[in-house]
């Protein structure tokens, strides 16, 4: 009898030993990584219930705004929980591990990943800029069923898809390696300097006409959203109204309005439409966009997106926008957690004086938050000698 218990333990012992062993290549090698790893994973290392104002949503998210510079400024907390090309299939998912973590902070939605036609919203690379990299829970497993077809074993263990990428020169020894290196200095930090911040160091003048001077009175001009994407949104606002959440407001950052894009600012005055239904508040700075004080030939660096001139005008503008009308206000941090924003506060600085240099050597390349960057702003932080 004891032999037979000795093995069993020894059983046990050696299968929790394999699931550990292959949990760990999973979070550490076998993996995709990328600066969505590194923003999604950097969300679950800020403290339990420490932070201010949340925002959910993509690209837009963390092009157009700067934490550091709102807690310089204001002194704000916040984070960028967002994911490139972030389908609304995702959004709901994301808002459960941000209210898990951060129950008690403003929570602003950023509703472009309602925009997107039916090939866009279940595109594999969509999903996984989010789901490869959040954590195994019963919120990830609902995720999985509810929005993958196949393959929902890969998406629940991406050490499956990815495990023969060994052979890849790119994952030992290029941007995957930074990155997963990048998310193990966090990790062993406890924090991201920038909270998630990515943005192209240039000045976009758009070769078509603008038609932002004309959306104010545009407000009535509709189209339908993709089946898929107003159900999930309808989802998304009904798991809000059910959970009683006071503490979400809906949105939609500024955009440059083109012809060729205005189909997406119709069906954008329809996500408005749904949300109000819901009795929730839609920010829409794309049709408001005078009241932002953003110049549309100096703060972005694509139609989309702004660059550092812009991101910090519109999170002055929004950060003032949500202390006035949601009553945001900072609370009190201890003396570690305010050793670690004013770290955060220097290396947003640094970031802005190095997105400088790199427009003035016409270097426009991506700047997102990697080993290797931060490194770099090592010599622009205040009072270096660069």
């Amino acid at each position: 009898m004891k032999r037979k218990l000795l093995w069993a333990v020894r059983l046990i012992c050696l299968m929790l030993a394999l699931t550990v062993g292959l949990w760990l290549l999973q979070e550490n090698y076998f993996c995709h990584a990328d600066h969505n790893r590194v923003r999604v994973k950097g969300f679950f290392l800020e403290d339990r219930d420490s932070l201010d104002v949340v925002y959910l949503g993509a690209s837009e998210v963390y092009s157009d705004l700067a934490p550091g510079y709102a807690y310089e400024r204001d002194g704000i907390t916040s984070y960028l929980f967002a994911t490139q090309a972030n389908t609304i299939l995702n959004y709901k998912s994301q808002l459960k591990n941000i209210l898990s973590r951060q129950k008690d902070a403003l929570i602003v939605i950023e509703l472009n990943g309602a925009l997107y036609d039916e090939d866009e919203l279940s595109k594999e690379a969509n999903l996984r800029n989010y789901s490869d990299h959040a954590p195994l829970d019963l919120n990830k497993v609902e995720y999985v069923a509810n929005n993958v077809g196949e393959h929902q074993l890969e998406y629940l263990f991406p050490l499956i898809k990815y495990h023969g990428t060994w052979s890849d020169p790119e994952h030992a020894a290029g941007d995957e390696a930074m990155y997963r290196r990048t998310v193990a200095d966090n990790q062993s930090r406890g924090y991201s300097c920038l909270k998630g911040v990515l943005n192209w160091p240039l000045r976009f003048k758009s070769p078509a006409p603008s038609l932002n001077s004309t959306l104010p009175a545009a407000a009535d001009k509709k189209q339908p959203l993709a089946e898929t994407a107003e159900k999930s949104l309808r989802e998304l606002l009904e798991y809000c109204k059910s959970e009683g959440l006071k503490n979400v407001v809906f949105a939609r950052f500024p955009h440059i309005v083109t012809e060729r894009t205005y189909d997406r600012f119709e069906r954008n005055n329809t996500v408005g439409e749904i949300v109000a239904e819901y009795g929730y508040d839609y920010l829409n700075f794309e049709r408001d966009f005078a009241a932002t004080g953003l110049d549309e030939d100096t703060d972005f660096y694509n139609l989309d997106h702004l660059n550092v001139y812009g991101q910090q005008k519109f999170t002055a503008f929004l950060t003032d926008y949500l202390k006035e009308h949601y009553a945001l206000e900072s609370h009190a941090l201890s003396v570690g957690q305010k050793e670690e924003w004013e770290t955060c506060a220097d290396y947003y600085e640094a970031y802005v004086r190095y997105n400088e240099e790199m427009m003035k050597q016409g270097n426009f390349s991506e700047l997102s938050e990697n080993s290797e960057l931060i490194e770099t702003l090592k010599e622009y932080l205040p009072g270096s000698q660069t």
